[in-house]
């Protein structure tokens, strides 16, 4: 394998690896009390099982979470992808280990799907920011921040990306963080398939194209 294949290897096997988060859409692993205040691993809370302070898990199909239709907050909403999905009030939390922690001064995308809760029943609209911390119980340094959402945009697919802080490498916490879009009244917001990824620099896109190229030149 010449240098430049060599090269186009190492891309191909960062690309793989560069997930910090796992379960991002809340599918996998047993969560107690029906889903409400639980969420499942490595999703956490500062308090599993206080419905003051931890995140529910929905589930449409009803097999291992809160129903759509509990409380009226999410009737006739699926699942962006998969069957559950995690729901919560601004005023509580959810975090994650990640797998390792953010390069200072690299760019990264989150994204995520986001759900308002229903109106009908006195929500607001609400919206999602994202922080980071040294530890499950710091005061995350918020990073990025997406637009509110209403009820009637269904699911909305949203992004942003941020700079790593240049103590990126001792904040290995993440947080997901709902909001209200009036800070007097608080509101219910539902997340899903949360995601974040480092943004290529363009050299790098540059030499994984012309490492693909001179592969498939090679192969023909």
């Amino acid at each position: 394998m010449n240098v430049r294949l060599a090269s186009v290897a190492l891309l191909l096997t960062a690309a793989a690896a560069m997930a910090q988060l796992s379960n991002t859409g809340f599918d996998t692993g047993f969560v107690a009390s029906g889903g409400q205040a639980e969420l499942p691993a490595p999703w956490s809370s500062t308090g599993p099982g206080n419905s003051f302070i931890s995140f529910d898990t929905w589930d449409h199909t009803g097999g291992n979470g809160l129903l759509p239709t509990f409380a009226n907050v999410f009737t006739g909403v699926t699942a962006a992808s998969g069957t559950r999905w995690s729901g919560g009030w601004n005023f509580e939390n959810m975090h994650q280990l990640m797998s390792f922690t953010l390069t200072p001064g690299q760019q990264y995308t989150i994204s995520a799907n986001v759900h308002a809760a229903n109106p009908a029943i006195g929500f607001i609209p609400g919206g999602f920011e994202f922080g980071l911390g040294a530890t499950s119980t710091s005061t995350p340094l918020v990073v990025a921040t997406f637009p509110t959402v209403t009820w009637s945009n269904g699911w909305v697919l949203q992004s942003a990306t941020f700079t790593a802080p240049s103590n990126a490498a001792l904040l290995p916490y993440f947080f997901p963080i709902a909001y209200s879009s009036n800070q007097a009244v608080n509101t219910y917001v539902g997340i899903d398939d949360i995601t974040i990824t480092p943004v290529p620099a363009p050299g790098s896109i540059a030499l994984l194209s012309s490492g693909l190229i001179l592969t498939f030149r090679r192969r023909r």
